[in-house]
C-alpha cells in the first residue's frame, strides 16, 4: 500500500473507532462528569483530527 492508501486507511480506522465509542458511550452508561466533560469530547477532537486528515490529503 502506498503512503497516501495508508493515510486514508488510518483515518478512516480512527472515525470509525471514534463514532463506535461515542455511540457505546451514548447507549451503554448512565449520564456522569467524565463522559461528557472528558470522553466524549476528547472522541469528538479525534473525529475532527480524522476529517481533517481525510481532507488535507483527498479521498
Amino acid at each position: 500500500m502506498n503512503k497516501s492508501h495508508t493515510h486514508i486507511s488510518l483515518s478512516l480506522i480512527y472515525l470509525v473507532a471514534s463514532w463506535s465509542l461515542l455511540l457505546w458511550l451514548h447507549f451503554s452508561t448512565e449520564p456522569n462528569i467524565f463522559a461528557h466533560l472528558v470522553a466524549i469530547p476528547s472522541l469528538l477532537l479525534f473525529t475532527g483530527f480524522s476529517a481533517y486528515q481525510i481532507v488535507k490529503k483527498g479521498l
